[in-house]
């Protein structure tokens, strides 16, 4: 079973996280959220404190969603994803429609992408958290990765305890070896024909300006918002902005 956190009451809305972060980087928004819906910050299968698989594709992450809303007795939800979540919340949209009560995807296409992890993995799997008695040593170690600051931080936010030996939460090894599913497009045939919004950072190259219509050929009453000075982690980059919008875009399909 999915791990989560659940904030609040109300309508379902369900907060999927990228690729190597996890429900925890969601927990101000979620719980801001939380004043007007049940905020459930999921963690995707091999990441987070959710199982670890040795398999890691859309299609398996859209049906532990599927069983994650039997388990809680929920016959739909509003499905947020960023990055991989969001190509994950695309492939439920598709796979389940009657499920999804909107979908709202940060800053991912339906479309395929190129893998570019390799520098982001070779430093994490060269990282032995394990040979460090306390963080900061790992830390340290980790600041010769060639990694930029705000990278590292994000990944280190994986290191935690195992007893007194610190180790990587996420399931390093099945991401490595499946790092290409993450990449991989929408089926050409899939369809969701429910609200959708899809937000694009004015300073990422994930979304191109003129793609809406490439969106729009999986989900047809989709939206594409800009989000003002903002890269591929908006929310982290314009909080406020994204919090303002999601809520909107919310309470309008309400």
């Amino acid at each position: 079973m999915l791990h989560s956190t659940v904030h609040g009451q109300g309508p379902a809305l369900f907060v999927l996280h990228g690729l190597f972060g996890s429900a925890d980087n969601w927990s101000s928004l979620g719980k801001r959220w939380a004043t007007e819906f049940q905020v459930h910050l999921i963690d995707l299968r091999n990441h987070g404190r959710s199982p670890h698989f040795l398999t890691h594709s859309y299609s398996e992450m859209a049906q532990d969603l599927l069983d994650y809303m039997s388990q809680h007795a929920l016959s739909s939800a509003h499905i947020l994803g960023h990055s991989m979540g969001g190509k994950a919340a695309m492939t439920l949209a598709c796979m389940a429609p009657n499920s999804v009560r909107s979908l709202l995807v940060a800053d991912i296409g339906p479309w395929a992408y190129p893998k570019h992890h390799a520098s982001i993995l070779l430093a994490m799997q060269q990282l032995n958290p394990a040979q460090f008695s306390q963080r900061k040593d790992a830390e340290a170690a980790f600041a010769t990765s060639g990694l930029d600051a705000g990278t590292r931080l994000f990944l280190l936010k994986n290191l935690h305890w195992e007893g007194s030996t610190l180790a990587w939460r996420l399931n390093l090894d099945t991401l490595a070896k499946n790092i290409e599913q993450v990449g991989k497009p929408l089926p050409s045939e899939a369809q969701f024909k429910g609200p959708a919004l899809f937000v694009r950072g004015e300073l990422s190259s994930y979304i191109p300006m003129d793609s809406e219509p490439l969106i729009q050929a999986h989900f047809p009453q989709a939206k594409l918002q800009t989000l003002r000075a903002a890269g591929h982690w908006l929310h982290a980059d314009q909080p406020e902005a994204f919090y303002t919008l999601v809520l909107d875009f919310l309470n309008g399909d309400e």
